[in-house]
């Protein structure tokens, strides 16, 4: 009697293959592959770099990428998704679900989706095999990809980039690292990041040097920093710096094997699209960072990884679904303290979620709720944290806006005055823009003598006078 032959399955879908059959792939497999064995096509790195493509890979979904390169104008007409789907060895009807559904997780698949349609590795947010360890995040919204090491002149001075930079006395750069990033966390609230940016991001821009050299020294501190240079630069509304350093901070987190760093990046360009109204791909960032590794995440990264998540559905107008999120934020971070957590989630407070909270219910038009919340965000802030000027005005113009969606107008306008007078000490264009908005608001009504009055008060302020 012989010995029975080992099984055998298909390479694409793990099916046993029938004992006649000599290929790696099942008849099934095969047959989707048969609609173009010639496979995708080579496309001009151009095609890359698109709103279109650029705006789909910015969410981290596979399935926008996906149908993004189907309905790239390049090809003439969209691309069948039956004729996609048989390059990815996958069913027409399992191309579909990817493209409308969750976005997919699954590492192996990612690798392979990409390497099939040759996308470029420095456009992706995850690692393909082969990639150097050193880490070499792309920004990606330039052509070409720009490699962490290859500093923007707008972070550097001439000469200065000959060596990198030096420790503080006693020191390690890794040390020297976590300093830094509790000085500038501290001095973030007080001055805004008009001031702060360009500072951080030459010291980054000089500590990549030492990181290359010695990873071994400051890699994590490092790519904390590129998080706190990003968010300095969404503050001072520099949004394109503000992406590079927060994929540097996401691709850090992976080298560094903390994926706590590289979700709190990404709830920070959640946040980042969710100003710039860009509200599907907010959504789809936070979703992803929360799928990305949840036993992992410590109480303080969800609850803001949740409050990321219910200000893009308050935005897109999913009431149901914000409310039951910030359910969730609140038992999160009622679980603050049972476990370790990184300082650069020290901003993280009842302060900051009360203000969440109230900013998704101004914009799902809950005037009442958001007027209760902000105000206690702002008297938690009078009593106990008087330093943070920055936010005191951001919720100041935020309540400003809740009395004028209640028909308040005098308050209104008061409220929006001691925000003007408050914010004369900080430099942020992110909170300006803030109350931007609200002087717009206030144009239907200018005949009122108070919103004159503002409205007067806020041209000094743009002007660089004193209110």
């Amino acid at each position: 009697m012989g010995v029975p032959a080992q099984p055998r399955y298909c390479a694409n879908c793990a099916t046993r293959l029938a004992r006649d059959n000599t290929e790696r792939h099942c008849a099934a497999c095969r047959k989707t592959q048969r609609v173009n064995p010639m496979g995708p096509p080579s496309l001009p790195s151009a095609f890359w770099h698109t709103d279109q493509m650029r705006d789909a890979l910015d969410t981290w979904h596979m399935g926008k990428v996906l149908y993004a390169y189907r309905t790239h104008p390049h090809h003439g007409r969209p691309l069948p998704q039956e004729l996609v789907a048989g390059w990815l060895y996958m069913t027409q009807a399992q191309l579909s679900r990817i493209e409308k559904g969750q976005a997919p997780q699954d590492l192996s698949k990612l690798i392979h989706w990409s390497e099939v349609l040759h996308i470029p590795a420095a456009l992706l947010w995850f690692k393909l095999p082969g990639q150097r360890r050193a880490p070499e995040p792309a920004e990606l919204s330039v052509s070409p990809a720009l490699s962490l090491w290859d500093i923007p002149q707008e972070d550097a001075t001439a000469g200065v980039l000959a060596g990198g930079i030096s420790p503080f006395p006693g020191m390690s750069m890794q040390q020297s690292g976590d300093h830094l990033l509790k000085t500038f966390l501290h001095l973030d609230g007080e001055l805004g990041g008009d001031s702060l940016y360009l500072p951080l991001s030459r010291y980054v821009a000089r500590m990549a040097i030492n990181v290359r050299e010695n990873p071994d020294d400051g890699l994590l501190e490092f790519g904390q920093l590129n998080q706190m240079a990003g968010w300095l630069a969404l503050d001072a509304n520099n949004h394109n710096a503000a992406k590079r350093y927060l994929t540097s901070a996401i691709q850090v987190g992976h080298e560094a094997d903390d994926p706590g760093l590289s979700a709190s990046a990404l709830a920070y360009m959640s946040l980042q699209e969710t100003y710039r109204g860009r509200l599907g791909p907010a959504l789809s960032l936070a979703q992803t960072a929360l799928a990305a590794s949840p036993q992992q995440l410590t109480p303080l990264a969800r609850t803001s990884l949740g409050t990321r998540l219910a200000r893009a559905h308050a935005g897109l107008g999913n009431d149901n679904e914000c409310l039951r999120i910030l359910e969730t934020v609140h038992e999160d971070f009622s679980q603050a303290g049972t476990r370790p957590e990184p300082y650069y989630l020290s901003y993280v407070d009842d302060i900051e979620v009360a203000a969440q909270q109230g900013a998704c219910y101004l914009e799902l038009g809950m005037a009442d709720e958001a007027e209760n919340a902000l105000t206690t965000a702002i008297n938690l802030i009078k009593t106990r944290a008087p330093n943070r000027i920055r936010d005191h005005v951001h919720y100041l113009s935020r309540l400003a806006k809740c009395y004028l969606l209640d028909g308040d107008v005098e308050h209104a306008c008061q409220t929006g005055r001691d925000a003007l007078e408050l914010g004369q000490v900080i430099g942020s264009a992110r909170v300006a823009e803030r109350l931007g908005e609200f002087n717009t608001a206030l144009e239907p009504l200018h005949r009122i003598p108070a919103v004159g009055e503002f409205k007067e008060l806020f041209r000094l302020a743009a002007a660089g006078e004193p209110v």
